[in-house]
């Protein structure tokens, strides 16, 4: 049972940081730059893919590859065009950190399968891991990994209500997410005492989810912007 000082800290935390302000500094920018369901999905699964190390850099490369997607008419048509294939000639080429130009095209072409086949991206997480098997940077079917970029996701899509993320597909409960564990969130969850557990993996990622679901049942990974807040908080005070 979670103490009742911990659980004013965290609903604290998430009321001052799951703010409009919260976007500006997050890749959950670009998506908000678009109106239509269809560009959004798209727009949030190729920011969410991109989004690991550091900040500052794959932030700058999104604007770029955003920009090119808006000469097209926005992430939408730009995928169903096949615009991504004019990268063909630098598939080689890295693109950022462990990904090449070549992992970026699979990504968009597998995007455009998904999308033909069924009109939308939306799915369960292991669902989406079956539809993207093979491209680099998404976990497999069976992985322990904490799936960080794809509950980021389905965070995105799926919570309603909330001035952050959209909350445009329905068929998933918001009680069913799975918090984003990277390695800021884990380390707060860490020093609260809301996991002992030495491996960030999945397992870790769903006992902290249920410590959330004592303050957010039917909401647990608002828990994300609590842990956020309170690492950016501590860091700031030092």
């Amino acid at each position: 049972m979670m103490k009742k000082s911990l659980k004013q800290l965290l609903n604290d935390a998430a009321e001052k940081y799951e703010t409009t302000a919260f976007i500006h500094s997050d890749p959950i920018q670009f998506p908000h730059r678009y109106s239509c369901k269809e560009d959004i999905e798209v727009s949030a699964f190729v920011s969410a893919w991109m989004a690991y190390g550091s900040r500052k850099v794959f932030l700058k490369i999104l604007d770029v590859l955003h920009s090119e997607m808006d000469k097209y008419g926005g992430p939408y048509k730009y995928i169903m065009d096949g615009g991504f294939l004019i990268h063909n000639n630098v598939s080689n080429d890295t693109l950022y950190r462990f990904y090449k130009w070549s992992d970026y095209i699979h990504l968009a072409g597998r995007i455009q399968d998904v999308l033909k086949a069924n009109g939308t991206l939306e799915s369960e997480s292991v669902e989406l891991r079956r539809l993207f098997s093979g491209i680099n940077g998404i976990p497999l079917e069976n992985s322990t990994s904490a799936n960080k970029r794809l509950n980021m996701f389905l965070r995105w899509m799926v919570r309603v209500g909330s001035p952050v993320d959209f909350g445009l597909w329905s068929s998933i409960s918001p009680s069913n997410l799975i918090i984003p564990l990277d390695t800021h969130v884990y380390q707060e969850a860490l020093r609260l005492g809301l996991t002992n557990r030495k491996c960030a993996d999945i397992k870790t990622a769903t006992e902290i989810t249920d410590h959330m679901k004592e303050i957010w049942p039917n909401d647990p990974v608002r828990g994300d912007f609590a842990l956020y807040g309170i690492g950016i908080n501590r860091l700031t005070s030092l």
